[in-house]
């Protein structure tokens, strides 16, 4: 049987200016912490990439309100990318370990730029539909934005902002990343463990018809009956990407991320879920994202995910 260690590659992207709070950037570290506390190799066994971040950007606020830090987290994005449409094109399976959530719509626009042609299904497992756009979100963060970019949207229809000419620029240049309208159709999303969204959002999930599975669903039919009807939802895919921010977690297990909602999966869902998910073979790119150990001084979380994240390393090579 052949060793498919080769053929995954960690992507490390420290970047931290999207989000709400400052921490996420650390995660990686944690994780790190994490593996050598529980005495394991992981980060030795699989070769690693790290895309340049823009942190020091905090050190000045942004002159975009309605996109904070737009012309920075563009970089990042656009870093992302090109590095995913890379390693997709040479037949690899990037495991992308993200600091906040907005560089996941690099990894869209790369999956789409390596594949054009192909339709490009999304496994969204989020507390948060991460789909406002500069026109309706209320803070201007970006990492509540990355799932707007990578379809193309607008949403003008419940505009609450008025942008700037270089806001507007910047967020043209973001869809179009991949050289086309939108990478990513709004139909082919699929949610999990969402539960915290605004009217905006809950507008584009409507019109779309995009699917969303609640923890309360997975307790509900089971881990198996789930996944399978998300397959089903995305049989028409070729390639299938899993974004798994931990948020989607119940921060009574996971209190580690600077985005926490009540009522999500428990730890044992959110492994089991991920793990079933990489054993399908459309699935190209797993993702975790959003850990901030500044909200858990024991790295207890970070352990917790560690665990995750190996785990279904292993489930992955197994199955790859």
């Amino acid at each position: 049987m052949k060793n498919h260690t080769k053929d995954v590659k960690l992507v490390e992207v420290y970047s931290d200016i999207a989000g709400r709070n400052i921490g996420a950037g650390f995660g990686i570290d944690a994780l790190m912490k994490a593996c050598e506390q529980e005495g394991s190799r992981y980060f030795k066994q699989y070769n690693a990439e790290v895309i340049l971040h823009e942190n020091n950007a905090f050190e000045e606020n942004s002159p975009y309100e309605s996109a904070k830090y737009i012309d920075k987290i563009y970089k990042v994005i656009k870093r992302v990318a090109y590095r995913i449409k890379s390693l997709r094109q040479n037949n690899l399976f990037p495991i992308v370990l993200s600091g906040d959530h907005a560089s996941c719509a690099g990894v869209m626009h790369g999956i789409k730029m390596a594949h054009p042609n192909d339709e490009i299904g999304v496994i969204y497992i989020d507390a948060h539909a991460d789909i406002h756009t500069p026109y309706t979100s209320p803070s201007g963060n970006l990492h509540g934005m990355p799932l707007g970019i990578a379809c193309g949207l607008d949403n003008k229809a419940f505009k609450i902002n008025q942008l700037s000419n270089d806001e507007i620029i910047y967020w043209e240049r973001l869809k179009q990343l991949s050289g086309l309208t939108q990478a990513i159709h709004p139909s082919n999303v699929v949610f999990c463990g969402l539960r915290d969204f605004e009217k905006a959002e809950a507008g584009l999930i409507q019109e779309y018809g995009i699917k969303k599975y609640s923890a309360q669903n997975i307790t509900y039919h089971g881990i198996k009956t789930i996944v399978d009807k998300i397959f089903m939802d995305l049989d028409h895919c070729k390639h299938i990407y899993v974004s798994f921010d931990v948020d989607s977690i119940d921060p009574l297990y996971v209190p580690g991320t600077g985005t926490p909602a009540a009522k999500g999966l428990s730890f044992e869902q959110a492994l089991q879920l991920n793990m079933q998910l990489v054993k399908n073979e459309k699935v190209c790119c797993w993702e975790i994202a959003e850990i901030n150990p500044l909200f858990d001084s024991s790295n207890q979380s970070a352990k917790y995910l560690f665990s995750i994240l190996e785990q279904v390393t292993k489930m992955l090579i197994k199955n790859y």
